[in-house]
Parts: structure tokens; C-alpha cells; sequence
């Protein structure tokens, strides 16, 4: 029953304790109430899913989760040109020679976006293009009505990546799907569980991560403005139930949306790039800036209001419980690195997992120098110095929050220089250019 972060803890205690049998007692009591208030609270959140998904049934809802978490190529989606033929040379067989040259082709990896708690994917979507001209580029996306626990969550990536992986032309040659990670806020917490998932024995023969991008991480909520702010205006009651809507839009409004615009920044930065006055360097051809105006002038319809009781529940169930889950692990981690036997450790599943990605996996931190919700720049350099052993921090100047990932950042131009193998990716053998200057499939 016990986890084997309590099992560590206790095997220190009874050392340090001494043999009196007060002793013992003493560490077994602390450490049985403390199983017993972790089996409690896990008990009480499967009661309350149960509770979720038996309202839903009642109310005559839909709660599948596969209608409300969805997984999509947002370049695809957006109708970009190179994105577009890309897919359809993917399929086309007619032509010998597109064939050949397709086989010939190395396949791109898979670059998965995770969101922030809003569910969205238009924070980057800037980056989106340049980013295609390396990797296959996936997104989550989670609708505004989803109340889906943090494990639900975590699990629905694990799923996807595996039926992507396993469907993948990489295991009819007995190989594994290469993927890459980028989380963002919120993301940032759920792409740090699932690479830890995935780094378990189960998913090692399917799926091979080869790279984690974490973007502002949240990983730091408890310690933000935004913890600060935000809980207060989901657990407000209205002063009139008649008016209860308005007020929450107003508090809404005035106080935890400017933290996420950086006071205006945001927008400032869109607009000068709406007017033509000041296009980003990513957005280096006519392709690329008719897609940014299509995603631009539609953010209207894109962006959605998140109620008051989602605001609640994300709150509590995704960056609550998921910052605990992390401190949980990094403690976890802490204790491995400090035990005296390394190899029961490393017996441990889940030790081996956390032992692996914290010391193999490379991790690229990139964070708002400016960022008002969260303390990025103090979090990025916590998760190098103390989480991930192979990680590279990346500070954008003057951006906050919402515009880290805008114009001034070339993420693809950083992610080349730390996974020196993506810059193989587009090439083709026996003599091609290797697709810089425009997108992979432009040529």
C-alpha cells in the first residue's frame, strides 16, 4: 500500500530512530496516518468523478470524455498550404516518383502540444509553421464544458501517443515512434506526468520520447499571483443571484485576465502585427502570413468564455492537484538520490521512471521574462538545478505569459540547436536540399 517514496521515508526514520520499540511505534503511527489521509483523499476524488459522471447521466449529458478532449494537427486544421501537401503526399501512390521520394524521406517525430488550463492552442500558434518544417505537429485540445480529473487527462495523452505510435510505419519494421513533448502552463504539469509515464517499461517498446519543451510551467501555481487571485473569483457567491454572472465577468475581466495579456502586452503585440507594422521573424513568407491573419481575425470565435464552475474545477482539479502530484514526485526523486541502496531504488517502477527522466531526458525551459502569473524565471532555474539534470533554460526577453510563444522567440531555431537530430529530419537521401529557407514540404 505503501508508495515507495513512503516506503524510503520510513526505511530512513527507523534508521535514524534507533532500536526502541517506542521508537518504531512512533514512525509506524506517523506513517500509517499518513497513508491513511493519502487512501482518503484518493477515495474522495473517485467519489466525486462518480458523483460527476452519475449527474451527467441523470441530467441526460454526454459525458464522454473523447467528445470533449480532442487531438488534432492545427496546421491541418488552419488549412496551411505546406501542412496540406504534406498529408496528401502521405497518401498519394500514384506517381512513382512522389513514392520514392516519399520513402526516401526520413519521417518526421511528432511534436504534441498540451495547453494550458483554458484547453486552447492558440498561445503558439505563431510558432506553429516553423515548427512543421521539423515536426509533425499534434495539439490537445480540451472543450470549455470538460471537468476531466488530472488522471483523466494524463491518461488520454498516454492513449493517443500509444494508438499513434503503435499505427505508426516505424513498427512494421519493428522500431518505435519518436515523440517530443511541449507543454505550456498547465501542459507544462500534464507533459511532465506523462513523460514519466511513458518512461515506464509498458510504454518503452511503442513510444520513445526523445525530448521535453515546457513552456511558463505551472509547476509553480502554488507560489503565483494567479494562486493568489484566481481561487477567490471561482468560489465567489454573487451579492444577487440575478446578477451572479455579470459579477463573476467582472471580477473575471479586471483581475485574473490582464495577469494572462501581461497588463497589455499581448495585445499590443498583436495588433502591431495585425497593422503590418512589425511581422515576427517566424512569419517569413506569404504562406505563413496568410495563416497568421486566417488565426488572428478568427480569435474571436476561438477564444471562449470559461464559466465559473469550470474556472473552480480546473483550478482545483488540474493546477492544485496537479502541482501536488509534481512536489509529490520531485520528493520522491529527492529521496531516490539520497537513499544509500541506489539498487532497490532503481527496482522500484516508478523510482526507475523518475530516476530516467530526470537524469536522460532532455528538457528544454522556456519562460517569459516578464510573466505576471506565474514566477517562470525562478521556477526554470528550481527545475534545472533541482529536476531535470539535462536541461537548457531559455529567458524571452519582455515577454509575459500569453506572449512567450509569440514573435520574438524562434523555438524552432532553439529546438534545433538541442535535438541536433531534427535537423535530419526533412532532409531526403541521395541528394536534396534540406528544406531550410521555407517549410519542410516547400521545397
Amino acid at each position: 500500500l505503501f508508495s515507495s517514496h513512503e516506503r524510503m521515508k520510513i526505511h530512513r526514520q527507523l534508521s535514524s530512530s534507533g532500536s526502541s520499540s517506542s521508537a518504531w511505534s512512533e514512525v509506524l503511527q506517523n506513517a500509517i496516518g499518513s497513508l491513511d489521509r493519502r487512501l482518503d483523499s484518493k477515495e474522495e476524488k473517485m467519489e466525486t468523478q462518480r458523483r460527476r459522471r452519475n449527474n451527467a447521466v441523470n441530467n441526460g449529458e454526454n459525458n464522454d470524455i473523447a467528445n470533449h478532449i480532442e487531438f488534432v494537427s492545427p496546421l491541418l486544421e488552419d488549412g496551411y498550404p505546406p501542412a496540406v501537401l504534406e498529408y496528401e503526399e502521405r497518401f498519394e501512390t500514384a506517381n512513382n516518383n512522389n513514392h520514392n521520394r516519399r520513402r526516401n524521406r526520413q519521417k518526421k517525430p511528432m511534436l504534441l502540444y498540451l495547453p494550458g488550463f483554458d484547453g486552447t492552442i492558440l498561445a503558439p500558434f505563431l510558432q506553429f509553421p516553423s515548427l512543421g518544417e521539423e515536426f509533425d505537429v499534434r495539439a490537445m485540445k480540451v472543450s470549455m464544458d470538460d471537468r476531466s480529473s488530472f488522471e483523466e487527462l494524463k491518461d488520454a495523452v498516454v492513449d493517443y501517443l500509444l494508438r499513434e505510435c503503435r499505427g505508426d510505419d516505424n513498427q512494421a519494421n519493428g522500431g518505435r515512434g519518436a515523440v517530443y513533448l511541449m507543454g505550456e502552463s498547465f501542459g507544462g504539469i500534464l507533459a511532465t506526468e506523462v513523460a514519466l509515464e511513458l518512461n515506464r517499461p509498458t510504454y518503452e517498446d511503442y513510444v520513445e520520447l526523445r525530448g521535453l519543451v515546457l513552456v511558463n510551467p505551472a509547476t509553480s501555481y502554488l507560489r503565483s499571483r494567479m494562486y493568489e487571485v484566481a481561487p477567490p473569483i471561482a468560489a465567489a457567491r454573487p451579492i444577487l443571484p440575478a446578477l451572479s454572472g455579470v459579477q463573476y465577468a467582472v471580477s473575471l475581466t479586471a483581475q485574473l485576465v490582464p495577469l494572462f495579456l501581461d497588463q497589455g502586452r499581448a495585445m499590443q503585440q498583436l495588433i502591431t502585427i495585425l497593422s503590418s507594422k512589425g511581422l515576427p521573424s517566424v512569419v517569413n513568407g506569404p504562406e505563413r502570413e496568410a495563416y497568421m491573419g486566417r488565426v488572428a481575425f478568427d480569435l474571436s470565435n476561438r477564444l471562449k468564455f470559461m464559466p465559473q464552475d469550470t474556472l473552480k474545477w480546473r483550478l482545483e482539479e488540474w493546477l492544485e492537484w496537479g502541482c501536488g502530484v509534481f512536489e509529490d514526485r520531485v520528493e520522491m526523486l529527492q529521496s531516490a538520490r539520497d537513499s544509500s541502496n541506489e539498487d532497490d531504488a532503481l527496482g522500484d517502477v516508478e523510482t526507475y521512471a523518475l530516476l530516467k527522466v530526470s537524469q536522460e531526458l532532455r528538457t528544454v525551459v522556456v519562460v517569459g521574462e516578464l510573466d505576471q502569473t506565474l514566477p517562470s524565471v525562478e521556477e526554470a532555474e528550481r527545475l534545472a538545478s533541482e529536476v531535470f539534470r539535462n536541461a537548457v533554460v531559455h529567458v524571452v526577453p519582455g515577454a509575459g505569459h500569453a506572449s512567450t510563444c509569440g514573435g520574438s522567440l524562434n523555438l524552432v531555431g532553439l529546438l534545433r540547436e538541442v535535438f541536433a537530430e531534427i535537423n535530419t529530419y526533412g532532409r531526403i537521401e541521395n541528394g536534396d536540399n534540406d528544406g531550410r529557407g521555407s517549410d519542410w514540404m516547400g521545397g
